[in-house]
């Protein structure tokens, strides 16, 4: 009875995971309908585990259920993409206090070390457009500060926050000079946190997450050729 429970559980898991991996903006894009027949005939499973997934995901913000029209993905519009990066930048600010005190230094400065010259290494490419790797980098650097925080709670609001933004993760860059600006705000970071600066790598990391949602904020203002408040196609939709 056991196995059968954790089996079950299993499965409930894997199928959450493997949806919430598509609502990257490239599978799924916001507010695109999610067909719970098409993801069960894809994953191999019934369509039991799917709608447990979807409650899951939508508990989390990352989509929105309508009756009588189905299930879609959070399209995040301004107010939405103000609040979370405003939130991510005190978070990561508290993050990061936690990690220097947390960690063992010599250790920390280590792996910091690697950091900085992989950032060094990708600055070709990155000047040259192919944000690739650089991207990875950076989402690699952030989640080893957030897990260094040695904080679950912390982890945890913070890998909501981030799903809920991974559709929008790469629309910063899309603005002229932003990657370049992006990777030389990261290295001044990891050099404020091997000269074991503090308050100025917190300073860095908050104006870092402030200049991301600016950005952000632009692609959304370009691309709905307004300022005003965008309705969310879940509301059109109701109408």
């Amino acid at each position: 009875m056991k196995n059968k429970v954790r089996k079950r559980l299993n499965l409930s898991e894997d199928v959450y995971e493997a949806i919430k991996r598509k609502l990257d903006g490239k599978n799924l894009k916001p507010g695109a309908k999610i067909k719970e027949e098409q993801l069960a005939k894809e994953l191999g499973v019934s369509r039991t585990p799917i709608r447990e997934a979807i409650n899951k995901l939508e508990r989390e913000g990352l989509v929105e259920i309508i009756p009588r029209y189905g299930t879609f993905v959070t399209n995040l519009f301004f107010e939405d993409v103000k609040e979370i990066y405003d939130l991510r930048g005190a978070l990561e600010r508290l993050a990061l206090r936690l990690a220097f005190l947390k960690l063992n230094k010599e250790k920390f400065h280590k792996r910091l070390l690697k950091i900085a010259d992989s950032f060094s290494k990708c600055r070709d490419d990155v000047e040259k457009g192919n944000l690739k790797f650089f991207i990875k980098l950076e989402t690699a650097f952030h989640d080893f500060l957030i897990k260094s925080s040695r904080n679950s709670r912390l982890i945890q609001i913070m890998n909501n926050l981030n799903a809920q933004i991974q559709s929008r993760r790469t629309e910063s860059f899309s603005v002229p000079g932003r990657a370049e600006r992006s990777l030389r705000e990261h290295e001044e970071i990891v050099n404020a946190m091997l000269q074991e600066d503090m308050n100025k790598a917190e300073e860095l990391i908050e104006k870092l997450c402030m200049n991301i949602k600016k950005n952000v904020l632009y692609f959304l203002k370009t691309k709905h050729k307004s300022s005003e408040k965008v309705v969310p196609n879940s509301l059109k939709r109701k109408k």
